[in-house]
């Protein structure tokens, strides 16, 4: 051994070194497993953002060629959706897209996986519904504006949210309607050739006989207008939770104690659409610009919407017609509901749809803050083009409104308020709009809605009285009344 001149030995100095050595090494490695485990808490946690899983959406078979008697309307028809089929694909998420993707890449690590990703997500569709897991993700979209459908889906790991956990089916709603075989309801035919006529009055009977095993063949009819009388409801609670109404009332009552209380609570107006295997329902947007809820109970719909709807949109379908699918930018999306499904629409939302069995379905309408400006330019929109629904506008849908503005500025923000106020300039001005008339021309107004006002009436008086009388009237003093309100809040 050989003694340096510090008198340490070399061989002690070799051992030193190593020693060095490995303890670097184990601070390297440890160093190294620490940032692999920062790595993938990130993956986990960024997966945990996403909301990634293994479920992918599975649309189910359908044959849209279905057969007719013959007749002009049901040729018609038959055409359309044939037509509406060409331009139509179902509906693509981000969601269901990485779904599919991580289901495809199963076997890589999960670095790989997330390099993966990161290359793909730059070129995954955008969303073509809201896809919700539960009743926050529910509430949560209805907070605020949403410019596509909303769309829950009844799998094993997300059960119905639906507000009734009461069995019903068909048959269920068939007994409830047969206590009264008399009783008058509309359906439409598609077998009658001009699709003005095709909305008719018949009876309960009819529809009766059109549900009977033995009645195999047959127009497919459907009865869209039977208010929900079961006392059964079925909305989500969610929906009556954020509807403008509902709060509304809540705002009305400064005492929470049942003591005393004047509280009558209302359930909220709920219809069931009862379909027959093969019926289809043109191109239209639900009346009264009002947000629409749909559930499936029974059976099965396939539901066609545009990829991109705007104003321009509803004014395309107003020029081109109900059965005209095509030039619509961006073509048709569609998806599939069944039993426990629940698909909400924006307001004045152009849609189509196809029943491929049976199916009984519940909905209603309701409106809310993020989507009330959307809701007025969809009223405006319906008063200048009526072709573009089904139905007619209802006074109640004014009177609704009326209340609506004289009390929501509350519940609004004033981002919201703004867009109210954008959209009220759509509609003419109140004063403007009876600045020409004299008394006479009042009293002549308010004796064609069936008034006959008291001698002596103010001018004012008359103009309280015609709003009071006409729905539009009240509607348009609503829309001063919260201009006025706007303006002396800046």
């Amino acid at each position: 051994m050989t003694i340096d001149d510090d008198g340490s030995s070399q061989t002690t100095n070799r051992v030193e070194n190593d020693t060095g050595d490995t303890a670097n090494k184990r601070k390297e490695e440890k160093k190294r497993r620490q940032k692999n485990r920062a790595i993938e808490r990130k993956a986990r946690e960024r997966s945990k953002r996403l909301k990634l899983n293994n479920e992918v959406i599975e649309w189910g078979d359908y044959n849209p060629d279905f057969p007719t008697s013959g007749t002009v309307g049901e040729l018609e028809l038959h055409d359309f959706l044939s037509r509406l089929e060409k331009v139509s694909t179902f509906a693509e998420t981000r969601t269901n897209a990485t779904a599919r993707l991580l289901h495809q890449l199963r076997a890589n690590s999960k670095l790989e996986i997330l390099a993966e990703l990161k290359v793909q997500l730059h070129h995954f569709p955008y969303d073509d519904v809201i896809l919700l897991d539960d009743t926050e993700s529910l509430k949560n979209a209805l907070d605020q504006p949403f410019r596509v459908p909303l769309l829950h889906r009844t799998t094993k790991n997300h059960s119905s949210l639906g507000g009734s956990s009461t069995p019903f089916s068909i048959q269920d709603l068939l007994e409830h309607l047969a206590q009264d075989e008399t009783a008058s309801i509309s359906v439409y035919d598609y077998s009658i050739k001009d699709p003005q006529q095709r909305t008719r009055q018949t009876t309960v009977r009819e529809l009766l006989s059109c549900f009977r095993p033995e009645n195999v063949r047959g127009t497919a009819l459907n009865f869209l207008d039977i208010e929900n009388r079961t006392r059964i409801q079925f909305c989500p609670h969610q929906i009556k939770l954020q509807d403008i109404v509902t709060k509304l009332e809540d705002q009305k009552q400064p005492d929470k104690g049942k003591t005393g209380s004047e509280w009558n609570a209302q359930p909220g107006k709920e219809f069931f659409l009862l379909s027959r295997k093969n019926s289809v329902s043109t191109i239209h947007v639900d009346t009264g610009g009002a947000v629409t809820w749909v559930l499936i109970i029974e059976g099965r719909k396939i539901w066609y919407f545009p990829q991109c709807v705007t104003t321009r949109t509803v004014r395309w379908l107003a020029q081109a017609g109900s059965q005209v699918p095509e030039d619509y930018n961006g073509g048709w999306v569609k998806v599939e509901l069944r039993p426990g499904d629940l698909l909400v629409m924006p307001p004045s939302f152009p849609h189509a749809v196809f029943t491929p069995e049976d199916c009984l379905a519940v909905g209603g309408q309701f409106y809310t803050a993020g989507h009330l400006s959307h809701s007025l330019e969809g009223l405006k929109l319906q008063e200048d083009y009526p072709d573009i629904s089904n139905e007619d506008l209802h006074e109640s849908s004014y009177r609704t409104l009326a209340r609506i503005l004289r009390g929501c500025s509350v519940i609004t923000t004033s981002v919201e308020k703004a867009e109210i106020i954008s959209s009220c300039c759509l509609f003419p001005d109140p004063s403007a709009h009876t600045g020409l008339k004299t008394n006479k021309n009042l009293i002549d107004a308010l004796k064609s809605l069936g008034v006959s006002p008291p001698q002596g009436l103010s001018r004012n008086e008359l103009l309280e009285l015609l709003s009071q009388a006409s729905p539009q009237e009240e509607f348009l003093g609503a829309i001063q009344s919260f201009r006025r309100e706007f303006t002396a809040d800046r």
